[in-house]
């Protein structure tokens, strides 16, 4: 081979490197989207796969948890901007947006149901739901705590203001059970399994109303979740990642919830028995319990919390709000459609 040919094929050879490099270097320099995504102390294994393990990042997203302890400060911080999403139930969410926040949920990722439950401590000679006349419960207002203690009390007959039912958080219930203030509390995992362990017993779970309103995901500000939704596509198809991940190797999500809330094994272990996962676009599916359409189980199940809640004083009693619209199909449609 003569001098010039050679000397070309190495200039060529060396263009095409750098090229190699320069592609490779770029795409290592793209920086990631990041998603502040607002999250309370619960069992959630394909979140935390998918974090763990870098689902998101390969997908360029950087998903931040901001941890809270309770809705309403999440809501509080949907409002101001502090998060670009918030995890809850269907149903206080709906409050929400009744109450003026232009919010949509993007998915439904989870069946919380077997996890909420009226309790009563040890000792207690309470069995039934009509021994409650005339005690008080404790529960959070507007939650779907709320909603199931109405609906057991209309299930046995019993006027609504037949119990005295108290506004308190969670720990707040957890201490007034504990001295006697109260008869019973409704709530929901993980204040459920330490009340378990010293003797409190389960009245009702919210997973006998068939179907209970605990189904869980994120929402977000309507106008945001528009002027993001490649990130919001990109947001499902992580969760289906981690979820596929996690059937494989359910001890991952032990061990990322423990490490992610502080939670002990055993309560990590006791809540994933109960816990029910979707696919992203489960929502879209005749066939599951989180599927969304009107007149489906679970939009039906929406808009009777829509009228507790205006019953119950939760929202203005003139308030209209699309509850058919709560549940956003476009971004789990995208899914779907592979894009």
């Amino acid at each position: 081979m003569d001098s010039p040919k050679l000397v070309t094929k190495i200039k060529m050879f060396l263009l095409a490197a750098l090229s190699t490099v320069a592609v490779a270097f770029g795409a290592q320099a793209q920086p990631l989207q990041r998603i502040n995504v607002g999250m309370q102390p619960i069992v959630n294994g394909p979140l935390y796969i998918a974090i763990k393990e870098g689902y998101f990042k390969k997908l360029g997203l950087d998903v931040n948890i901001v941890k809270f302890t309770s809705g309403p400060a999440q809501f509080a911080a949907l409002a101001g901007g502090q998060v670009d999403l918030a995890w809850g139930g269907l149903g206080t969410f709906l409050i929400a947006k009744a109450n003026g926040q232009d919010l949509n949920f993007i998915s439904v990722f989870m069946d919380y149901n077997s996890l909420e439950a009226l309790v009563v401590p040890a000792g207690s000679k309470v069995d039934s739901i009509k021994e409650l006349a005339g005690k008080k419960v404790g529960l959070v207002k507007g939650s779907d705590a709320n909603y199931g203690m109405v609906q057991a009390l209309q299930a046995n007959g019993m006027a609504a203001d037949s119990v005295q039912l108290l506004n308190m958080s969670p720990p707040q219930q957890i201490a007034a059970l504990q001295s006697g203030d109260i008869a019973a509390a409704y709530l929901w995992e993980p204040f459920l399994t330490p009340l378990y362990e010293k003797g409190a017993r389960t009245l009702l779970k919210l997973s006998e109303l068939n179907p209970g309103s605990a189904y869980l995901g994120w929402a977000g500000k309507r106008p945001w979740l528009e002027a993001h939704s490649d990130a919001i596509v990109k947001l499902l198809k992580g969760w289906d990642m981690g979820l596929k991940k996690m059937r494989q190797d359910p001890e991952l999500a032990i061990r990322y919830s423990i490490e992610f809330t502080g939670m002990s094994e055993a309560q990590a272990r006791a809540i994933s028995k109960g816990l029910g996962y979707f696919e992203s676009t489960a929502a879209l599916e005749p066939g599951s319990s989180a599927y969304w359409a009107k007149g489906s189980p679970l939009n039906k199940v929406m808009h009777r919390f829509f009228a507790f809640g205006q019953k119950g004083g939760l929202v203005n009693h003139q308030t209209d709000v699309d509850v058919d619209t709560l549940v956003s199909r476009r971004f789990m449609e995208a899914v779907r459609a592979g894009k």
